[in-house]
């Protein structure tokens, strides 16, 4: 049986488990450093879309042969264990999909109904450029929730049990965010608090598909397609939204993350998922 799936650890198995959290996170960090230099360097041979796409495949396999490595030697664990199990994965990603969708998508509502944003519909863009993107995003998605809501969240739980583990993971997850441009306290708390958000998605089906969905769902919807900043990152979208008015609420260069609105449209995506989580308990007792 997994190591992961058994409990919370005793003793000095405790302090194993959180320094190996510790070393995964720095060869993550080192990970990162490295795929953000991958681009620099494919652009001086290669188109700019093609060094983009490099940067992200190499930070997917990197990031698996990192957490399969941990899983397998030191954990006696694997990948499925971890939570990207095979059972229903389909329905979980398309669930999460949907749900992050209408949660961005609520947010952009909200801030047009207020008069806080405007959309250019003449954007032009280039389809290698679009495509290489979106695949980015969707392989940062995953990459982070494999790291995150996996292995560092659920190490941690082995040691100081899952309530504190979400919080840990969800305050790093923020910490990460921090280094992005144009951060603000409020942007990062409400990562932090989106972090939350994408625990819970795996806490209620103990799978990561769900939260990778989500996460997937929030981010191409925001960037690509409405053509938000993405936590203060801009790329090649569908349409160009632009906002206006208090920074507080539309959250201005680092994207609606850090505004108040997409705040409350985290705690929105928690209570929506632990309704959920209740009616279904509801159904099995019946």
């Amino acid at each position: 049986m997994s190591s992961i799936a058994t409990g919370r650890a005793t003793g000095d198995g405790k302090a194993r488990y959180v320094w190996r959290v510790v070393g995964y996170f720095i060869l993550l960090a080192i990970i990162n450093t490295i795929t953000f230099e991958i681009e620099g360097v494919a652009s001086s041979f290669a188109p700019s879309w093609a060094g983009v796409l490099l940067e992200g495949l190499f930070y997917l396999a990197a990031t698996l042969a990192l957490t399969w490595a941990f899983c397998r030697f030191l954990d006696r664990s694997s990948l499925s264990q971890l939570g990207l199990q095979k059972r229903r994965w389909l329905a979980y990603l398309g669930a999460g999909l949907g749900l992050g969708a209408l949660l961005i998508i609520l947010v952009f509502a909200v801030l047009w109904a207020a008069g806080w944003l405007t959309v250019d519909r003449s954007v032009t863009w280039q389809s290698p450029e679009f495509v290489a993107s979106v695949l980015t995003w969707i392989i940062i998605s995953f990459v982070e929730e494999l790291s995150f809501r996996g292995y560092i969240m659920q190490g941690l739980a082995r040691a100081w049990g899952m309530p504190a583990a979400v919080a840990v993971s969800s305050v790093l997850f923020g910490a990460v965010h921090a280094l992005n441009p144009n951060p603000s306290v409020l942007g990062v708390f409400t990562i932090v608090v989106i972090g939350v958000l994408f625990a819970c998605a795996y806490l209620l089906t103990r799978s990561l598909w769900l939260p990778v969905g989500l996460h997937i769902g929030w981010n191409l919807v925001e960037i690509q397609f409405l053509g938000f900043p993405g936590s203060g990152h801009t790329e090649p979208s569908i349409l160009h939204t632009i906002t206006r008015g208090p920074v507080v609420m539309t959250g201005g260069a680092f994207g609606p993350e850090g505004g108040i609105v997409a705040l409350a449209a985290a705690l929105l995506g928690i209570v929506m998922l632990l309704i959920s989580h209740r009616v279904a308990a509801g159904r099995k007792i019946r």
